[in-house]
C-alpha cells in the first residue's frame, strides 16, 4: 500500500512538473512576439470613421477565437470622455443575483465591430482593455439603454473566460439583415460623410 501511495504520489509530481513547463513554454513564445507585452498599445483596426486599439491588462496563454465560436467573457464598459462605467458583468443590479458572464459568437456581426475585431485578437486567459471609436462603436445611433450618445468614444476591460469548440457562421438571410441594420446606424459606405466622425487615438 505504501509503495502505490509513493508511485502516485511521483507521478502526480511528474505530471505538475511536465504542465509547469508546457505553460513556462508557452509564456516564453508569447513573450517573443511584441504585440503581446503588458502596457503596449495596438491598433487592431481603423480607418477614417473609427478605430479598435488594444493594450493587454494581463497576458492569456490559450488559443485565440476564430469566427462563429462561441466566447464567454467578463467586461466592464466606460464612456472614454466622462469615464462613466455602463455595463459591468460582475456586478450585481440585486441581492440574489447571479453574477453572469456575457456569451457571443465572434466575427458574425451579431455585436458592435469593434467587439467583433478586438476579441478575435485576444487569447484565452487574457485581459484587454479595448478603445473603441466610430462606427467601431455604436455610431451615430449611440445606444440610449446604456447611456451611450451617438458617436461616443468607448473603452472596455475585457476577459475571455471560455471558447466552445464549435464554430457557428449565420446563413445568408442573417448577414442581409444586419448588412441593412447597420447602413442605418453606421457610416461605412459614406467615405465623405464618415470623416465628419473623427477617432481618437487611445489615451492609455
Amino acid at each position: 500500500m505504501a509503495k502505490k501511495k509513493k508511485d502516485k504520489k511521483k507521478k502526480k509530481k511528474k505530471k505538475d512538473k511536465d504542465r509547469d513547463r508546457v505553460s513556462s513554454d508557452r509564456k516564453a513564445e508569447i513573450k517573443l512576439d511584441p504585440s503581446e507585452r503588458v502596457g503596449v498599445v495596438k491598433l487592431i483596426q481603423g480607418d477614417a470613421s473609427g478605430c479598435c486599439e488594444k493594450k493587454i491588462v494581463k497576458l492569456g496563454y490559450g488559443r485565440r477565437p476564430v469566427k462563429g465560436q462561441e466566447v464567454t467573457m467578463h467586461c466592464k464598459g466606460f464612456l472614454m470622455k466622462t469615464k462613466k462605467k455602463f455595463w459591468d458583468t460582475r456586478e450585481k443590479k440585486q441581492d440574489g443575483e447571479k453574477i453572469k458572464p456575457y456569451k457571443f459568437r465572434v466575427g458574425t456581426g451579431k455585436v458592435i465591430k469593434g467587439w467583433d475585431v478586438g476579441v478575435q485578437s485576444m487569447r484565452l486567459g487574457e485581459i484587454a482593455r479595448l478603445v473603441i471609436t466610430g462606427h467601431y462603436g455604436y455610431g451615430l445611433k449611440g445606444y440610449a439603454k446604456w447611456g451611450i450618445p451617438p458617436r461616443a468614444d468607448l473603452e472596455f476591460e475585457m476577459e475571455i473566460i471560455s471558447i466552445s469548440d464549435d464554430v457557428k457562421l449565420p446563413d445568408k438571410y442573417e448577414l442581409m439583415k444586419q448588412k441593412v441594420a447597420n447602413r442605418h446606424t453606421f457610416l461605412e459606405k459614406d467615405p465623405a460623410t464618415s470623416n465628419m466622425l473623427g477617432f481618437r487615438s487611445a489615451p492609455f
